[in-house]
């Protein structure tokens, strides 16, 4: 049974999280209902008169095709994102010690030290037509007339695989790190090689850290829109800063809090898919390691 006290902060934390999350979800779903009061009411949302159409608005021209872009941009920055820091991880995990790891992570972190607008603030000036990455490319004679990486998609890119790498090495390097390394002994001694190790063990074995990379990685990335304004610009555009706009320029409360909803909705449903796919994954390898075992077992 748990305590009076811990039970009490249990009760505490459940009271925050409906404070800061439950509460401001259940008022934009309110306020995607309603509709804008008016010019002379800017900001302001009318629920005398409450409907559907914010949503069905939300799905046409330009949110439809702009959201088909950001969830292009957000898969393939977290595909990105997982083949750079699988080996990442591996080699924090599995070839560092235990002080020369906690060096490495410390290193992985540091960015989040700084602020992020700073941080992409760096990365305009890094991307600029004449900015550092230019001066850089003649100083090794490698002379360019112009760069034109800036405020495109491919900018967006760097930025979101940058900003949320870390967050993918650090769940891969805590799953690795527990895999037992007995097991890729015995898998060593029975004549598994180098790769086969890997394929049969230790990547399966890691599929949890994995999904949780990804979905700490993708759900954060779908909504961003600082980086796809700040590198993007009008060709790098993402939903969350058409939301963002419908709040602030367009002071369409309604319209955005439909759109954030939506957005969501799409959120809860791709996770639920990849938490569906993992299961369905780690029991087919489970099915399988049972089959293979009965088949080694001598009959009887």
């Amino acid at each position: 049974m748990l305590g009076r006290g811990l039970r009490g902060f249990v009760a505490l934390s459940y009271a925050w999280f409906a404070l800061w999350f439950i509460a401001p979800v259940g008022i934009m779903l309110v306020y995607a209902f309603g509709r804008t009061a008016g010019l002379t009411q800017r900001g302001l949302v009318n629920l005398h008169h409450l409907g559907l159409g914010n949503f069905f608005q939300a799905l046409r021209y330009p949110t439809g095709p702009v959201l088909v872009i950001s969830l292009e941009n957000a898969v393939v920055a977290t595909a990105l994102c997982g083949l750079i820091a699988y080996p990442v991880a591996y080699f924090i995990a599995r070839k560092l010690g235990a002080r020369a790891r906690v060096i490495v992570l410390l290193l992985v972190v540091l960015p989040f030290w700084t602020d992020y607008l700073l941080r992409m603030l760096g990365w305009r000036i890094f991307l600029s037509p004449l900015g550092l990455l230019y001066n850089a490319m003649h100083a090794i004679g490698w002379h360019v007339g112009y760069l034109t990486i800036l405020d495109t998609r491919s900018a967006v890119m760097i930025g979101l695989v940058y900003n949320y790498v870390p967050l993918f090495i650090l769940p891969l390097a805590v799953v690795l790190e527990r895999i037992d390394p007995l097991l890729l002994q015995a898998a060593g001694d029975l004549g598994a090689k180098p790769w086969t190790i890997f394929r049969t063990v230790t990547f399966p074995m890691s599929m949890t850290g994995v999904v949780a990379g990804t979905i700490l990685v993708f759900v954060p990335m779908l909504g961003d829109y600082v980086t796809p304004t700040l590198l993007g610009g009008a060709r790098g555009l993402m939903v969350g800063s058409l939301i963002a706009a419908e709040f602030t320029e367009g002071q369409n409360w309604s319209l955005g809090a439909a759109m954030a909803i939506e957005l969501i909705l799409i959120l809860v449903g791709i996770v639920l898919v990849a938490w569906l796919l993992a299961t369905g994954v780690r029991y087919s390898i489970a099915r399988a390691r049972r089959r293979s075992l009965a088949r080694e077992l001598p009959s009887t």
